[in-house]
């Protein structure tokens, strides 16, 4: 997309959203979202991994953001009762198969069943190919084949149901779900963001929704060093897959210069990746650093021939 002279129509660039795992700070990509419809930016492309793989297959499809958040809300707050994503949509007992094979079984903790199922029924439509717009998913082999991507043009023939479970399997927490003959886990062990695969399917501003972001200790705060064992993994795991992060994105930049990066990173270092009660204050923070970055692009002229927004005002957790 480029400006064109005065009088000229501006063609609309294509727009994409690419969005990390991180288990429960995943929620963290609400607020981009929220900022996204604030702006009155709908994404062509969906691309996700673990988190950003919920968010691809079922935002991509038109599930409002009202109901995606609704999960969220105090129980007795909640607007759609049968749709409610919680703990208990994840883990699961063991299936057959990992119960008839000890090593399968010591794999992981939980089986990943129970979100195949629930996505099985909730989503608009289970299938690739049918798609509106291109969703994709990527997960990792775990006996070491690389990157498994799914959708249009890839491995497009398998229900997106089973393709997010797969990608959603945290190692040791998740016993690998099975697709065919293989055995597959959270995409980011291979790649920590599949922003090549937005860039294949010709967006021109990629919206990359990444969690991982550490916390910089202020003056007054103690480091990290004096905050316990679960602290130091949490601030170490953001520090290492932020600078892979970063350096991908660098080497994006090189490689595609007339493609724009819009890199959405909010502080959410000091929260757990499994706590999914400060969802208020993870999708406040993805929201505001969403806002700040897309109008940056915005005041560039990037975003021109975007209509404005047809409905008002963002949506609260509340």
């Amino acid at each position: 997309m480029r400006r064109g002279d005065e009088g000229e129509a501006v063609t609309r660039p294509k727009v994409a959203l690419v969005g990390s795992g991180g288990a429960a700070k995943g929620i963290a990509h609400l607020g981009t979202l929220r900022a996204l419809e604030e702006l009155g930016i709908r994404p062509d492309i969906f691309v996700g991994t673990s988190a950003g793989a919920l968010v691809a297959a079922l935002y991509g499809q038109g599930v409002p953001l009202d109901v995606l958040i609704d999960s969220y809300r105090l129980p007795w707050e909640r607007r759609y009762p049968d749709r409610k994503l919680v703990g208990l949509t994840f883990a699961g007992l063991p299936n057959r198969e990992q119960l008839s094979h000890l090593g399968y079984l010591t794999s992981g903790v939980f089986s990943i069943d129970p979100l195949e199922r629930y996505l099985r029924r909730v989503l608009p439509n289970n299938d690739f190919r049918k798609t509106e717009r291109p969703i994709l998913v990527t997960a990792a082999d775990v006996d070491g084949r690389g990157r498994v991507v799914f959708g249009r043009g890839h491995v497009e023939d398998i229900p997106i149901s089973q393709a997010v479970a797969a990608s959603c399997c945290v190692p040791l927490l998740f016993r690998p779900y099975r697709i065919g003959d293989r055995y597959l886990v959270d995409g980011e062990v291979v790649r920590t963001l599949s922003v090549d695969l937005a860039i294949e399917h010709g967006a021109e501003i990629v919206v990359i929704a990444n969690v991982y972001r550490p916390h910089v200790t202020k003056a007054h705060e103690r480091s990290f060093a004096m905050r316990g064992l679960d602290k130091m993994a949490v601030q170490t795991l953001n520090i290492v897959l932020s600078e892979k992060e970063k350096r991908g994105i660098e080497l994006y930049h090189r490689l595609y210069p007339h493609v724009t990066f819009v890199d959405v990173s909010p502080d959410v270092g000091r929260y757990s990746f499994l706590n999914r009660f400060v969802a208020r204050e993870l999708i406040s923070r993805g929201y505001r650093e969403a806002l700040r970055q897309i109008a940056s692009v915005k005041a560039r002229g990037l975003l021109d021939g975007i209509p404005p927004p047809s409905v008002g005002g963002p949506v609260g957790v509340a």
